[in-house]
């Protein structure tokens, strides 16, 4: 089979390339996201164990597998290439994710239905916004593309402990954050809810 694998293969692993991470921050305070609410209703599908590493489970935060999924999952994949990264800015950041996680991902959605990834764009629905978001994938459902994940690339930023708890109000950081992920998906969904 040479280099190819499954995607559900590779999708199973955690990225193994070393990182050197710089531990700067990135702030966010962007004046079109304060007419949002900050989000309030927050789930977490993840814990911090003793050892003090997080683990996620996936299997509660989405539907169960479905025979589409394992079209894709048997599709053909390679693994990320062997290389050193830094992550210094946010596009050492995009960088990072691009490779070692959506390529690796892409690879079961280019079919069933096909995904496609943008970056630096904005919202799809094109009112809203001005800002660009940096990246969108997105997938045509009866003739019209709409978004399923949005992703804005943040260096350090997120407070685990304030997300882990389920409340992040009255810490400023974090509530604005969530206002400027709010104001993203709003841009591009008709029904809005928390």
């Amino acid at each position: 089979m040479g280099p190819y694998s499954t995607a559900e293969h590779h999708i199973l692993q955690h990225p193994a390339n070393p990182v050197a991470e710089t531990k700067y921050t990135t702030a966010s305070d962007k004046e079109w996201a304060r007419k949002y609410a900050p989000i309030s209703n927050i789930i977490v599908h993840s814990f911090v164990a003793d050892d003090g590493l997080t683990h996620a489970n996936f299997d509660s935060a989405f539907m169960p597998l479905d025979a589409d999924d394992a079209l894709r999952m048997s599709e053909l994949a390679v693994p990320a290439n062997n290389r050193h990264w830094r992550l210094e800015f946010e596009a050492d950041c995009e960088n990072w994710f691009n490779t070692e996680v959506a390529n690796v991902t892409l690879a079961a959605w280019k079919s069933y239905p096909s995904v496609v990834q943008a970056s630096h764009c904005k919202p799809l629905s094109g009112r809203g916004i001005s800002e660009n978001v940096d990246s969108t994938f997105s997938a045509k459902f009866s003739g019209e593309r709409a978004p399923l994940i949005i992703g804005e690339m943040k260096r350090n930023l997120i407070s685990a402990t304030a997300w882990q708890t389920g409340n992040i109000l009255g810490q400023g950081s974090q509530m604005k954050l969530s206002r400027e992920l709010r104001g993203y998906v709003l841009a591009d969904i008709k029904v809005r809810h928390d």
